[in-house]
């Protein structure tokens, strides 16, 4: 009989728990739905990444960020770093507790002989979450901010008293949310300096989730105020400021380029691609295979890797931490629960399940604004944001091979390209495409790829090649099951942007090379043209007649060229003569 966790759902969509008597025999269940680390670990299954806390002590840093994917344990590690250094915490039911009761059964607490028990519950911590951030307005987002800023500061009300003068006066414009922009600033620092001064404890401030922000500033267009007021907020407080302990920051991106980290001295980051700490965010084998034998379901390690493993963090075998409890909660039923979990704003690329590419590829994203025009920090968004996996180290050169990591991202991937097309196909518009390449018609492919266009895109989402690269591949997506399809191989002298090497018979070959025009001043006749004859130039159809050859196949290959901007396009089938 399977321990699993087995759950219903109300009316509401909300998750709960079955009779535990009949379901659990005595088993805590996965921590699902709460981040709230110090309210599970007593009351569900935990695993223990305590041994984080020795690793920061140990370096004496003094600024950090971690880049993870959503749903990789962030905010959970946060509220865990947050209970060890506070004294008490609100316990429902219990009122205040001490914290110390939380560590007593884990790692961190037997470390070294118990060297590290002294730093527990000496220090007052700062909180501050920007994962909601999804303001549409700077005006809105502002609000946020005040909102964000005066909840926190009412925590610490009484070290207020501890200013005097101009700072006791920001300090209650703050607090009762009516700072003006400026005053916000300047907040973050001022709010650290009131809470050394009252506790004679330095602080740590801890910031879950700060390029979210920025992202949302980034899709909604007020993406320069945003970025001005971070830069000053955060060094106010993290640059080589007397009053705090230790600030730690997590976050999906590192966004370089910006002034908004580099003005902290030179702080830590730790991305997917760094060795150290790549233990702590997520689930490595040995903690799946652990939780698998408490619930009995060790004949599930081969179903739980296919579906939820396949991440590479500093060369750390990952697994989904949020998909594999949920697993476990729906009684071992494997299924793409990371799906509508994380914000998509800026993934615009996918590739084949099972295909490994090799891509260029940067540890570092910025300016911000022109992700979607570099195909580097394209790529790199998705090995951050968990979309990709990296196979391999950087090389010499720049590239990286990556793939999808698992099962449920090729789902995921699948069905939110469906779930975008799927309006355009009301009327039968994925067959007239199909029709379109039976027919050797390129130019009636344009049309319907235009009309997707127009009913998919924003002027904003529109920017350069990399994004229209990306589009175009989650278009033909659709065509899988007639197609292989292929980005960014070399063949010839060169790399093609897509290839699609036809699986059933009538249908030809495909070889397609896009532009994107800079300006609206731009011909895009001519730029059309010209990646038309960048296939020949550069022979992108030798990889795929060789294939053709291999098998004895004689089969012709539509050579397109492709131009953009905006919602505008051209296609140019035939050179000229």
């Amino acid at each position: 009989m399977e321990k699993c966790f087995n759950s219903t759902s109300h009316g509401d969509g909300k998750q709960v728990r079955a009779d535990k008597s009949a379901r659990w025999e005595g088993l805590l269940p996965p921590p699902v739905g709460t981040s709230d680390w110090a309210r599970f670990s007593r009351t569900s299954y935990c695993v223990d990444k305590t041994l984080i806390l020795k690793d920061l002590i140990d370096a004496e840093s003094t600024v950090v960020l971690f880049t993870r994917p959503r749903r990789f344990g962030k905010t959970t590690m946060l509220k865990m770093i947050r209970a060890f250094y506070e004294p008490e915490t609100l316990v429902e039911g219990r009122g205040m507790v001490k914290t110390g009761e939380f560590f007593t059964d884990k790692k961190i607490w037997f470390a070294d002989g118990g060297k590290y028990r002294a730093e527990q519950g000496k220090r007052p911590v700062i909180f501050l979450s920007f994962k909601d951030f999804k303001s549409t307005t700077w005006d809105s987002a502002k609000k946020d901010l005040v909102n964000c800023l005066a909840y926190e500061f009412s925590r610490f009300a009484s070290a207020g008293d501890m200013l005097s003068g101009m700072k006791a006066e920001q300090f209650t414009a703050v607090k009762d949310g009516k700072a003006d922009l400026d005053t916000l600033k300047l907040s973050l620092g001022l709010l650290a300096e009131a809470v050394h001064l009252n506790s004679k404890a330095l602080p740590v401030i801890l910031i879950d989730e700060y390029d979210q922000p920025i992202t949302s500033a980034s899709t909604n267009g007020y993406y320069d105020e945003m970025c001005n007021f971070m830069r000053v907020f955060l060094s106010g407080a993290l640059k080589d400021n007397e009053h705090c302990h230790i600030g730690i920051m997590t976050g999906v991106l590192r966004v370089a380029k910006e002034g908004i980290l580099s003005g902290l001295n030179n702080p830590e980051v730790w991305t997917v691609f760094e060795q150290k700490y790549s233990q702590y965010f997520g689930f490595t084998e040995d903690e799946v295979a652990e939780m698998a034998r408490y619930y009995g379901a060790e004949d599930k390690l081969p179903e739980i890797k296919a579906w939820y493993d396949g991440y590479y963090f500093g060369g750390t075998e990952i697994y989904n931490p949020w998909s594999v409890l949920r697993y476990f909660q729906c009684n071992c039923k494997p299924d793409a629960y990371w799906l509508d979990t994380s914000s998509n704003d800026l993934i615009t690329e996918i590739v084949q399940e099972g295909e490994t590419i090799t891509v260029p590829m940067t540890k570092e994203l910025g300016p911000y604004k022109l992700i979607r025009e570099n195909e580097n920090t394209l790529y790199a968004l998705l090995v951050s944001a968990g979309y990709l996996k990296a196979v391999g180290p950087i090389d010499e050169s720049g590239d990286c091979p990556v793939t999808i990591p698992n099962k449920e991202l090729s789902q995921v991937f699948y069905r939110e390209i469906v779930q975008k097309v799927r309006s355009f196909d009301k009327n039968g518009g994925i067959s007239a495409v199909e029709d379109a390449f039976r027919e050797r018609d390129p130019f009636l492919f344009g049309k319907y790829l235009a009309a997707y266009l127009k009913e998919s895109v924003s002027f904003f989402d529109t920017a350069a090649e990399g994004f229209y690269h990306g589009l175009v591949l989650g278009f033909i997506a659709c065509f899988r099951n007639r197609f292989v399809v292929k980005s960014n191989r070399e063949s010839g002298e060169g790399r093609y942007d897509i290839s699609m090497r036809p699986l059933v018979d009538a249908m030809p070959g495909v070889v397609i090379e896009l532009k994107a025009a800079e300006d609206e001043t731009e011909d895009l006749d001519a730029l059309a043209r010209e990646a038309r004859r960048q296939i020949d130039a550069r022979e992108y159809t030798t990889e795929m007649l060789a294939d053709f050859a291999a098998h004895g196949e004689k089969r012709d290959i539509l050579k397109f060229g492709m131009a953009f901007y905006k919602k505008n396009l051209v296609v140019c089938k035939d050179l000229p003569k």
